[in-house]
């Protein structure tokens, strides 16, 4: 009977960032159903929090006195100050094996969250050196919410310390900073920007609602300026309105928020300290990396659950109405840690963190945390759905994170091995019927557009939206199946442990793939690729 619960609920199963996958050791696939109405909560305006043990609890008495910025740390032109600060992300067995973290990118912000939760802001410091064989003479960056004409504004722009001449791209959604001269190979410049993010009330922006204030729970996704990737030359590509957005290096992240006192703050990464500052704001420091994004979640509304798996913090964050949806997911998030870390290798972080949000979609990853859709956590007969939802994100933590891949271009490197964890996860849990009942429901996903001999190896954009669930989140694992078959599972095993280790914190390719498959199976896999990925 499980088995056919299973592929019965996972067939409406759509992550758009984030599928069940495994990976071995070193925000965000996502489930596109629509969640349910909810009334709408209090505004976190109004009432303030006190943490304690862990909980949040009101504090009626707080005053929402104007929040003013945190003075900077550094002075402009000199580097980031990052320093190793983002060591206390991670687990000690990561750090050590970490090697060189000079020359990757290190984000320096320092920003405020206005008292009516109405915009984010502040200053952008960005430390980026030149990874590639030629010199540079503009670094481009996405503003993300101008692609959703939300108007993220930049100015004062700086390279080197002094003021750079900009130029825009994509509807404002890319910038260029020209440099002052030509930045060679092997060296850095120091970026520095002030910049302004509206924060949508209601139903937010993003492909999945990922920048929002909703029912109480503040979520701020893709909320500051990121360095676009190089590869034989600049990723300007437009994203689809449909997928992640991501398509980034990794980097380290050294974070001042200033918000109001009463917030509980969620973010990726790890947070060293929270200072009161006597006019109702706090000020939270939060580091974090490698990772590919920086994100953060806040209400007032907040309660949290936490469970210890070795020397990992598994966190539940929930609204007050879930808390037996905030303990199941807990309890999913802790099991597939657990299994994805025999399966591919060891997780890099201290903690990861589990989010109730508003999204639109199922769930969404980024580093060191998932947010899942509120519209699942009280709602019994989707409890399959919301399960495979949550640890097809957690396994993006292995696919997506610190193997990176890109999301735009070639999204079913992550998605559908995220998609094959959960697999790997839903038979470990519940025995070969509760495998079997996945891959059913992969099957069924792909029948929607009638077996379709489309490759999985396409942009986001050369999908519609009926064909991009279809092949990348249906055939894309079966392709894996497939794979697997071929070369054996003791040997697929071999594949995905070796892959997680050798592709750690860079960007993997389809070929690259293929090539190490290749490796581990001893004979060319042409045939293979051919007849699933790559375009005919």
């Amino acid at each position: 009977m499980r088995q056919s619960i299973v592929a019965l609920v996972l067939a409406g199963v759509v992550l758009a960032g984030c599928q069940p996958v495994a990976g071995p050791w070193s925000q965000a696939t996502i489930l596109s159903e629509t969640p349910r109405s909810t009334p709408t909560r209090p505004a976190i305006a109004s009432a303030g929090m006190s943490t304690a043990g862990g909980l949040a609890s009101p504090s009626p008495d707080l005053q929402c006195a104007p929040v003013t910025p945190a003075s900077r740390a550094t002075p402009e032109g000199s580097p980031p100050a990052s320093g190793t600060a983002y060591l206390a992300a991670l687990r000690p067995q990561a750090s050590a094996s970490l090697g060189k973290v000079d020359d990757l990118t290190h984000y320096d912000l320092n920003v405020t969250l206005s008292s009516d939760i109405e915009s984010i802001g502040g200053r952008a410091r960005i430390g980026y050196t030149n990874r590639e064989r030629v010199s540079l003479d503009t670094v481009y960056l996405h503003l993300f919410p101008n692609l959703w004409e939300n108007g993220m504004e930049v100015s004062d722009v700086r390279a080197g310390g002094r003021p750079a001449q900009v130029k825009a791209l994509a509807g404002d959604a890319i910038i260029g900073v020209v440099l002052p001269e030509p930045l060679l190979p092997g060296k850095s410049i120091d970026l520095s920007m002030s910049f302004t993010t509206p924060i949508p009330a209601g139903e937010g922006v993003g492909n999945y609602g990922e920048l929002a204030y909703q029912d109480g729970v503040l979520a701020l996704a893709h909320f500051y300026p990121t360095v676009v990737v190089y590869d034989d030359g600049w990723h300007l590509e437009t994203p689809s309105s449909q997928g992640d957005v991501i398509n980034h290096d990794a980097s380290l992240y050294n974070v001042r928020l200033t918000a109001l006192a009463g917030l509980t703050v969620v973010s990726t990464g790890a947070t060293l300290d929270r200072t009161p500052n006597g006019d109702g704001s706090a000020t939270w420091s939060l580091v974090g990396g490698p990772m590919r994004d920086f994100n953060i979640v806040a209400s007032r509304l907040y309660r949290q659950e936490a469970r210890q798996v070795g020397d990992v913090a598994v966190n539940s964050t929930f609204l007050p109405e879930d808390v037996d949806g905030g303990a199941l997911v807990l309890g999913w998030a802790a099991q597939a840690l657990s299994i994805f870390e025999q399966a591919f290798g060891p997780y890099p972080y201290r903690e990861l963190d589990i989010v109730e949000t508003a999204t639109t979609a199922g769930g969404i990853e980024y580093p060191g945390m998932v947010v899942v859709a509120e519209s699942l956590y009280s709602a019994p007969e989707r409890r399959v759905f919301f399960e495979a939802a949550a640890v097809h994100e957690v396994a993006h933590q292995w696919w997506y994170n610190v193997v990176g891949n890109d999301q735009v271009n070639a999204p079913w490197l992550d998605e559908a091995l995220a998609q094959y964890s959960a697999y790997l996860y839903f038979q470990d849990v519940y025995g070969s019927a509760g495998g079997q009942g996945f891959l059913d429901g992969l099957d069924e996903r792909w029948a929607r557009v009638n077996y379709a001999d489309k490759p999985i190896g396409l942009p986001v954009s050369d999908y519609t939206g009926r064909e991009y669930g279809a092949i990348v989140y249906g055939r894309g694992p079966l392709f894996l199946i497939a794979l697997r078959d071929r070369i054996g599972e003791t040997k697929m095993t071999q594949l995905l442990r070796r892959y997680y280790s050798e592709y750690a914190w860079k960007l993997a390719q389809p070929e690259d793939f293929q090539k190490l498959a290749e490796a581990v199976w001893g004979q060319s896999l042409d045939d293979l690729f051919d007849k699933w990925v790559y375009p005919k």
